[in-house]
């Protein structure tokens, strides 16, 4: 039992995904529990044939259904994988010898991330993620977006890389992007909680561009490109770099202008109303 690890998953219409995923985790994990997010497409007919046991959840996202699959876990150890990851050879091998370790009890792996049309191998935007740690050492307890996880115990670092298939394209970085920006911020406000948006979240943002207003519109976006560009060299990475970088940006303005956009409403009291001629009511 002590040797035994535990695959913990959250998935969203993950189809097409799978083969591969599950390719990639066997002979590695020992168990293992996913949370199917609600999806329209064969996820969870999938996960349940490849051997995992699916917990059925109406929330969409990561932070707000990993606890109930840690909740779940039966092996002393858990291994956090998404859809879009993949385990390097290397690794797969260092996670069994890790686990026999008696030094640690939480792995932090490095993570490298395909942005485009390969991985960013020059960059420092690569970054060392729990995923591997004695169940109860590690949770997500805000369900806030791109929460920082608690960790508890012992800690080390595996030198071998997980892979990231994060944007396998500029189409997929925009779905991502309409995805955090419009559905994520619905989605948190239904459970009653703020304090989503990047600026409202970190305090260094917030202390030097405003929560929100004119230099969080304008000048935090160049900013932002500018230091994954040269600070986390993203431009050694070649075009993708400067691409990912600019689209970090306008990621980072499109934010603000919903917001100004969805405070603006708030505001009036004039709604469109496509029955009319004029639909704003302004003429």
């Amino acid at each position: 039992m002590d040797g035994k690890i535990t695959l913990v998953a959250v998935f969203y219409n993950e189809e097409a995904k799978l083969g591969g995923y599950f390719a990639n985790v066997k002979g590695v994990v020992d168990e293992m529990v996913v949370v199917d997010c609600g999806s329209s497409d064969r996820t969870g007919e999938i996960c349940r044939k490849a051997g995992a046991t699916v917990i059925e959840s109406s929330n969409r996202y990561f932070e707000q259904n990993v606890n109930k699959a840690l909740a779940r876990v039966q092996s002393p150890w858990v291994l956090i994988l998404d859809a879009d990851e993949r385990l390097s050879p290397e690794l797969k091998g260092e996670i069994k010898n890790a686990i026999q370790r008696p030094d640690a009890d939480v792995f932090y792996i490095n993570r490298i991330n395909y942005l485009f049309d390969g991985f960013s191998t020059k960059s420092s935007i690569n970054t060392y993620l729990p995923r591997l740690f004695r169940k109860g050492r590690v949770s997500w307890e805000m369900e806030m977006p791109h929460e920082i996880p608690k960790v508890s115990g012992r800690t080390a670092r595996l030198k071998p890389l997980f892979y990231h298939y994060a944007f396998v394209g500029v189409p997929s970085f925009i779905r991502k992007m309409e995805e955090y920006l419009c559905r994520l911020p619905s989605e948190y406000a239904k459970k009653g909680k703020d304090k989503v948006l990047i600026a409202e979240r970190n305090r260094m943002v917030a202390l030097l561009f405003g929560t929100h207003g004119l230099r969080r519109l304008f000048i935090y976006p160049v900013a932002i490109s500018l230091e994954h560009m040269l600070v986390r060299r993203l431009i050694f990475d070649g075009m993708r770099g400067v691409v990912f970088s600019i689209a970090t940006g306008i990621y980072a303005f499109l934010e603000e202008a919903i917001h100004w956009e969805t405070e603006s409403k708030k505001k009036s009291l004039t709604a469109i109303d496509w029955g009319r001629e004029f639909p704003d009511g302004r003429h």
